[in-house]
């Protein structure tokens, strides 16, 4: 028993060295309903600090400790800040700093001088391995942040739209309708482009933008047996439209001469063999 005691009082009156962690208290009688907060510190070298101050309830009191550390031996006198009292009704408090003195022993022996001390070996490198959720949490949110958007305009745009399906019968545009509406070049203009569609049509290699005087040049040397004086005077005429004051009735046969054109030049369907 009595060992034990011996024990507990060597342990309790040891005096810290360096290095080692020191926590430096500040206890006070805390008012009612008053909210405690610990007051910054950045002490002078040779003391540092090594976290955040902790502070605790005890009974009626609260404790502000700061965990702190002393890098040279010997003795040091250090201000510790008082902390910050907030009241209920919101008045704010500051208590005045406290002066300790804090003893600090060397870890080195006193028996030997200190060029005399062996050199201790250098301590290797501690690999520490960390496990973190957050990388990948970090980059599953910036991926729903970019697909957000993306997923948005897509139901917002709605259902495809349906294949473009070419109608199965030509389609038969209301020229005469056109003419009394008052719109002659619009009537002279598809006439002109539908007679044009099927010439080039049978004419491989031909350009779209062929002027009509080359156009029917080239008709007469490669298609002899078309009636070329007949389309250069339908198709010159046609296009005169565009550029010439044209009575609607002039306009009116002229398409439906270019309509007569466009039949007897398109190729005449194959036929289909009946079999008995």
């Amino acid at each position: 028993m009595m060992l034990l005691c011996l024990v507990l009082a060597l342990q309790q009156s040891r005096v810290p060295t360096v290095g080692d962690t020191i926590w430096l208290e500040r206890s006070f009688e805390t008012p009612a309903g008053a909210e405690v907060r610990a007051a910054q510190w950045n002490p002078e070298e040779p003391i540092g600090l090594l976290g955040h101050p902790v502070i605790r309830r005890e009974g009626s009191r609260t404790v502000v400790a700061y965990p702190a550390v002393a890098w040279s031996a010997g003795t040091h006198q250090v201000q510790v800040p008082g902390p910050i009292l907030i009241r209920r009704d919101g008045t704010t408090d500051s208590l005045p700093p406290e002066t300790r003195t804090l003893v600090i022993a060397s870890v080195l022996p006193d028996s030997l001088p200190l060029e005399r001390l062996p050199v201790q070996p250098q301590a290797g490198i501690v690999m520490e391995r960390e496990t973190s959720p957050y990388p990948v949490l970090v980059a599953l949110l910036l991926a729903a942040l970019l697909f957000a958007p993306l997923a948005w305009w897509w139901l917002r745009s709605g259902p495809p739209m349906p294949a473009f399906k070419p109608p199965s019968d030509p389609v038969v545009l209301p020229l005469a309708e056109w003419n009394e509406a008052g719109e002659p070049r619009a009537v002279a203009a598809v006439a002109a482009r539908s007679l044009r569609a099927v010439i080039l049509g049978q004419l491989p290699g031909i350009p779209q933008g062929l002027v009509a005087s080359r156009l029917i040049r080239v008709v007469a040397e490669q298609r002899p047996a078309w009636p070329a004086d007949e389309i250069g005077t339908v198709l010159r005429a046609l296009e005169a439209v565009q550029y010439s004051e044209t009575p609607a009735g002039e306009v009116l046969q002229l398409a439906e001469r270019a309509g007569e054109l466009r039949k007897r030049l398109e190729p005449a369907p194959p036929r289909q063999e009946r079999r008995a």
